[in-house]
């Protein structure tokens, strides 16, 4: 018996790619359960983040995945397979080298890998697109929207949008489709705020500004100020912005409640509150 370990309540990729794998060579496959660890032939674990708890992860257990490491990766006969579970990649890869992002150093140099017959289980009329930066192929990304469109299916772009490579045409194609959730896009730098704004400016031409999410990135190379300015910008748009803390300094932990709540965000002023 195969056991199946994924460490975070996220749909994992990999463990279902897994899954399938040994399911069609007749091996039964469950979810692993602690106290039946030794009824076990071979258990595998895989992990998105590193802070997740690992306290039950054995040594004999083959576990991968950005909460473990960045360099392991599945044998090809697993990675080939395509479970249609309606979520899952069409690219990979980044063209930025973000300093605080692993995405560069995990997936490489940006390359498409499928398209969403690859994951859509042609019966759910909505799918969930993990691609880190499908606006780095904007010809690939227009081929994604027409098979969304053609299908008649709402797409969540869960990974968020490059906002700086938002253009009049990219908004045009988004206003195609149709959306499960809220757009969303980043402002991690200050030194791309001409970028950020000019994408916005895109998209609000063709979305309501509440329909769109902006993470704002706080506690890397940004002050105070700077962090307290994005946020005012975003709201001044009505697009919701949600802070994301870079590193556990209490200050920064007030500023994500004060801002990510918007009962408070909305009734106080982030002076006041502080």
């Amino acid at each position: 018996m195969i056991g199946i370990y994924n460490l975070e309540p996220y749909t994992n990729i990999a463990l279902e790619k897994i899954k399938m794998f040994y399911e069609q060579e007749g091996e039964e496959v469950r979810n692993y359960l602690p106290l039946s660890y030794g009824q076990y032939d071979k258990i595998f674990c895989s992990s998105i983040f590193t802070f997740s708890d690992k306290s039950y992860v054995t040594d004999d257990m083959i576990c991968g995945g950005s909460g473990f490491d960045l360099t392991t990766v599945l044998p090809s006969g697993i990675e080939n397979m395509k479970p249609k579970i309606n979520i899952g990649f069409t690219m990979r890869g980044c063209i930025r080298d973000c300093p605080f992002c692993i995405v560069p150093q995990k997936e490489g140099k940006v390359r498409v890998v499928g398209d969403i017959y690859d994951f859509w289980d042609r019966e759910s009329w909505t799918i969930t697109i993990l691609d880190n930066n499908i606006l780095a192929l904007p010809d690939h990304f227009l081929e994604i929207c027409n098979q969304i469109r053609d299908n008649s299916l709402a797409v969540d772009f869960n990974q968020g949008l490059d906002a700086r490579l938002i253009t009049d045409e990219i908004a045009h194609y988004l206003n195609t489709i149709r959306h499960s959730k809220q757009i969303r896009i980043a402002w991690d730098l200050m030194k791309d705020e001409k970028q950020i704004k000019e994408g916005i400016r895109h998209l609000i031409t063709y979305f309501n500004p509440h329909r769109i999410m902006c993470y704002v990135l706080v506690g890397f190379n940004t002050t105070e100020e700077e962090d307290l300015y994005r946020v005012e910008y975003l709201k001044s748009l009505n697009i919701d912005p949600f802070v994301m803390p870079y590193n556990k300094n209490p200050l920064y932990k007030k500023f994500v409640r004060w801002c990510n709540r918007k009962e408070i965000c909305e009734s106080v002023s982030w002076k006041d509150y502080k």
